[in-house]
This record gives structure tokens, sequence and C-alpha cells, in this order.
């Protein structure tokens, strides 16, 4: 197994311990978590074996077996870079996600201000980021994604590290890990609070602690489209290649 390969799995059984209902299908398992439907992470189509299919094949694979959602959701194996404009001529938003693994050799940073909190701190940096990200959302749709960020939490049971401010979490990183792989995941800052170095010094505090407890490989995930694989690239993390997913938004009824 490459190393790129070992990441991919490692997120896949984390997404696999909040899967409530599988249905298998011909190109991968259809995953369901039928108490948050509306989340994407939760309700996707993992097209483990796409073999020669067309985007068209895949689209109507996911239309067929997530008929009752209100989106279509297909992830690829990685490397799988060539069904990409397929999706897009279809409609559909590709997400690009960048493995980086960490080698070392990192820019110098001071952690002195991070701390660790609890999941509960971050509900505030969590549901301004969520308004961001998602301008459309309502306040019924930002609770489900919180509440399904609590049954995340539950099933990796992550530490996480912030920088707080006046008794508010500003800017928080999470630890996954399984005892030999660890992961840096939702990095994220207030809009007020960027600029100030808090993402740095919070990833360099999540790589030293999962350093302290030796785990063999850490990683993270970055946006592939986006500037912060530069940061990252500076705080000691080497690509190791790509994902994409691809979503479809589907109108109620």
């Amino acid at each position: 197994m490459t190393e790129l390969e070992r990441a991919a799995a490692f997120e896949e059984l984390m997404r696999d311990r909040c899967v409530e209902r599988v249905v298998e299908t011909r190109f991968g398992p259809a995953l369901f978590n039928d108490t948050h439907p509306t989340i994407w992470f939760l309700n996707v189509l993992r097209a483990d074996n796409p073999g020669e299919a067309t985007a068209e094949e895949l689209a109507a694979e996911a239309e067929r077996v997530q008929s009752e959602l209100r989106h279509r959701r297909v992830i690829l194996p990685v490397g799988r870079t060539d069904l990409v404009e397929g999706f897009r001529d279809l409609g559909w938003d590709p997400d690009h996600f960048l493995f980086m693994a960490y080698r070392g050799n990192a820019e110098p940073v001071d952690t002195a201000r991070t701390e660790e909190v609890r999941a509960e701190q971050t509900r505030q940096l969590r549901e301004a980021i969520i308004r961001e990200w998602q301008e459309d959302a309502d306040d019924k749709t930002v609770s489900e994604i919180l509440a399904a960020d609590m049954v995340q939490a539950g099933a990796v049971d992550p530490r996480i590290f912030g920088i707080v401010e006046d008794g508010v979490v500003v800017s928080s990183a999470q630890l996954y890990s399984d005892g030999k792989t660890a992961q840096v995941e939702e990095v994220a800052t207030l809009p007020e609070h960027r600029g100030r170095g808090y993402a740095k010094a919070l990833v360099t505090r999540a790589v030293q602690e999962a350093l302290a407890a030796e785990h063999e490989f850490i990683f993270l995930v970055a946006d592939g489209d986006a500037w912060p694989k530069e940061l990252y690239a500076r705080l000691g993390f080497e690509e190791l290649g790509s994902r994409f997913a691809f979503l479809k938004r589907c109108k109620p009824d």
C-alpha cells in the first residue's frame, strides 16, 4: 500500500465509523447516515471500482441509489483524475482533495499560545465557518451540520487544539489517530482573526503531539485548488497525490 492509499484508507475508516446503512452497487458501496441525510460527507457513493465507467454511468448510478437524498455525491479512488471534465460537463461540482504527508524540515513556529480545548468550545467558530462556506445555509442546515460534526467527533475522538481570545476559541485544528497514523484536520480561523499565524501554530502543535506519540505516518488533506497547500508545504508537508469527489445539489420537492 502506498502512502497515498494509506491516507485515503484512513479517511475512509473515519467515514465508515459514522455509517448507518450500506447499499452495494456495481461501482462500490453507497454509504448512508439516515440520521443526517443532508450531510455530503456521510452520504456518498464511494466508487472504489469505477473501471472504465464514464461520468455519465457513475452519475446515473448515484441517481438510482441516492434518489431519496437532496444531493448526489460520488467520490473516486485516489489518482483517478480522468473523470473530472466529464462530471463538470454534467453540471456537477468537483472537490479536489490533495493529500500531503509530513516530512519534517518545517519553518520554525511559535506554539506558545496554543492549548488543548473541548469540542463544545469550538461551536461558535465552527458555526461561523459553516456560514462562510455555505452562504445559503439556513439555521436548520447549520444545526444539522453541527450535529453531524458531533457524530464524527464521537467516532474518531479527536484531540482539538485552539487559540483562545477573551474566552472564545478563534482558531482550531483537530488531530485524528489510530495509534500509528495521524491526520491533521478541520483547520479553521474566524475571519477577523486571520493573518496572525494561528493556523501555522495549530498545525505545528498537532504535528508535535503526533510525533510525541510516535505515530509512523502523519498527513493532512488540503484543497488542491487553494492557497493553504503552500502554507502546509512550509510546515513540512509534501504532496502525495489527489482524490476527487463530485456533488450535485437537488432541489427539494
